[in-house]
C-alpha cells in the first residue's frame, strides 16, 4: 500500500475516532434521588492502553482512552508509557451505565462500546463501525488496561 493511501486512511481514522458528539443523553439514574447507578463519571481521570499493537500507516501504535468530566477520547500513540494529549474538544458524550457504555460519533459513522471491569482496571473497546480505523481493529475486542 503506497504511503499516500496509508496517510488517508490513518487521517480518516483519526477525524473518525476524534470528532466530537452533542449529545446530552448520558443522564444517570432517574432524576429523583432513587438510583444509584454510577455513570462513566466514576472512572474519571483514568487512561487506558492497549495490550498491543495496530497498524496506522506505516507504523504500529497503541490504542488510548481515557476518561474526563464524564466523557471519553480515544487516540493512537506509539507510546505505551505515556498517555498522548488528549485535547478537550476530542472528548465524547457515551450513553449506558455502570460498567457498559456506548458512542456513536459523526453521524453514526464511527459506532462502537466501551465495556469497563467492575474495578475500572480495564476497559475493552469494540468497533462496530470506523471506516479509517485498520481491518483489525473492528468487530473485535481491544483490551486497553489503566495507565497510572
Amino acid at each position: 500500500m503506497s504511503k499516500k493511501i496509508s496517510t488517508i486512511f490513518l487521517t480518516l481514522f483519526l477525524v473518525g475516532v476524534l470528532s466530537v458528539s452533542c449529545s446530552n443523553s448520558d443522564k444517570t439514574g432517574a432524576g429523583d434521588g432513587s438510583t444509584t447507578t454510577k455513570g462513566i463519571e466514576q472512572f474519571n481521570g483514568n487512561s487506558y492502553v492497549s495490550t498491543k499493537t495496530f497498524n496506522y500507516g506505516d507504523s504500529q501504535s497503541y490504542f488510548w482512552v481515557s476518561v474526563k468530566d464524564g466523557k471519553a477520547a480515544m487516540n493512537a500513540d506509539p507510546n505505551n508509557n505515556i498517555a498522548p494529549t488528549f485535547p478537550s474538544g476530542n472528548y465524547f458524550t457515551v450513553t449506558g451505565s455502570g460498567t457498559d457504555y456506548s458512542f456513536s460519533l459523526n453521524s453514526d459513522l464511527v459506532v462502537g462500546t466501551f465495556k469497563f471491569t467492575s474495578d475500572g482496571s480495564s476497559v475493552t473497546v469494540r468497533f462496530e463501525k470506523n471506516p479509517g480505523a485498520p481491518a483489525e481493529m473492528l468487530n473485535t475486542d481491544i483490551v486497553c488496561n489503566i495507565k497510572k
